[in-house]
């Protein structure tokens, strides 16, 4: 395989590969961030049945969590398998299932138990079908894209898919708005409408991948816990770049509880969702397209770790929003600041994070190195599903604490981790 600085230089099938993967992400992380957001809209959504701080504080964690679990379980079959599409195609089926009945229960029911659980149980069940996805997802990109094109395409897909989001965030503002025509939870069931439609022709676009067949010859690790102890023991920079992983997973648990700290603590309305997400919306794409060619020239280690630490820095300025005595009017403004700074994290972590496992674990190994990590983070995003109980418990300051220095210790172990893999091959 000839490695190639630019996507206008590659072969004609890769560039293909290269739109279609540009496009379903486009589509895709349009939707994640704007009309199907997990820590604005879904929790905003919930906020409104709830003010417990137990239940809110699942429901954004529980999305990388059902992502990441499924995907050991999903190793041995793959290495067996000539392709991992058909795998892709499937789980289309089962999340648009979900999303026709959350639909139906929020244009057709006004119970807030009733609401309740089918968001939860749309979040579990739609959550676990991605996460079945997400491997086949990662595999067909490595098997696809060459290595130094990775980060590009993923900067590409944030991007495009915040400009995406730029859009989505105006049927966020129109449907749920200060202003909305559209009474609860009618509002939210039309918003799903759209955002079902958009996820459906965003993973349909990853279908019409050209996926070559996987080389019988290659023999490959069968996934179990020895082979796993000696991986661990071994490879020092797999070693660092999961610890960076699970300290940035820990370190993000407050994600998803930062507008409810904003309404109940410092007076921000609920309706300022739709604003946010179009504030990330604008700036995200910059901060993605610079990061994925930043990539080209340093690789993608130096990025990951300044927007772990970059994550860090938004949640000390919360952790300091309280004591300066910011609230109301201040606050919501305030919050433009802290969403913004989240914007540069998303647009340099997650244009280089996936790209660089792919780039430091045995390009015939990803699904096995790369699985079992995704399934151990999904435990650690159980686990990051505690943040209701911190707050509950001690505080939110509490939370915020906690989550600045994981974020800087995670920055740490990504800054440690030794690409070797980047070189024309």
């Amino acid at each position: 395989m000839t490695d190639h600085s630019s996507p206008s230089t590659l072969p004609t099938a890769t560039r293909r590969n290269f739109r279609l993967s540009v496009l379903n992400g486009t589509i895709m992380m349009g939707a994640m961030s704007s009309v199907a957001s997990p820590d604005l809209v879904m929790t905003a959504f919930a906020a409104y049945l709830t003010s417990n701080p137990l239940i809110l504080g699942l429901i954004a964690p529980m999305q990388p969590a059902t992502w990441s679990l499924p995907q050991l379980w999903m190793v041995n079959y793959m290495q067996r398998a000539r392709r991992v599409l058909p795998i892709y195609r499937w789980t289309i089926v089962v999340r648009q299932i979900m999303w026709g009945v959350l639909i139906v229960v929020t244009l057709l029911s006004t119970d807030s138990t009733v609401l309740l659980a089918a968001v939860m149980a749309f979040t579990l069940v739609a959550g676990l079908a991605s996460g079945v996805a997400g491997l086949p997802f990662i595999e067909v990109i490595g098997k696809v894209i060459p290595p130094r094109q990775r980060a590009l395409v993923f900067g590409w897909r944030i991007a495009l898919g915040s400009i995406v989001a730029v859009l989505g965030s105006q049927v966020v503002l129109f449907f749920t708005g200060p202003g909305s025509r559209f009474d609860f939870p009618t509002s939210y069931g039309l918003l799903f409408i759209v955002a079902a439609a958009m996820q459906f022709f965003g993973a349909l676009a990853f279908v019409f991948i050209k996926e070559p067949d996987a080389d019988p010859a290659i023999r490959h690790t069968r996934p179990s816990l020895g082979a796993l102890r000696d991986i661990w023991r071994t490879d020092g920079n797999y070693r660092c770049y999961a610890r960076g992983r699970t300290l940035f997973m820990l370190s993000s648990m407050a994600g998803g509880l930062v507008l409810i700290y904003g309404n109940q603590v410092l007076g921000v309305r609920l309706e300022m969702a739709g604003v946010y997400l179009l504030v990330g919306s604008i700036l995200s794409p910059v901060f993605s397209v610079w990061a994925g060619r930043l990539s080209l020239r340093i690789g993608n280690r130096l990025p990951v770790a300044a927007g772990v630490l970059v994550q860090a820095i938004s949640w000390a300025l919360l952790l300091i929003a309280s004591p300066l005595g910011i609230r109301d009017r201040a606050a919501e403004y305030y919050l433009i600041l802290v969403y913004s700074i989240t914007a540069i994290q998303k647009g340099l972590v997650f244009s280089n994070l996936m790209a660089l496992g792919l780039n430091v674990t045995p390009e015939d190994e990803h699904a096995l190195y790369i699985g079992a990590l995704n399934t151990w983070i999904g435990i650690v995003a159980l686990c990051t599903t505690l943040s209701g109980v911190i707050v509950e418990v001690i505080s939110f300051q509490a939370l915020f604490t906690l989550t600045t220095v994981l974020g800087v210790l995670g920055a740490w172990q990504f800054w440690a981790v030794q690409e070797t893999t980047l070189e024309d091959t």
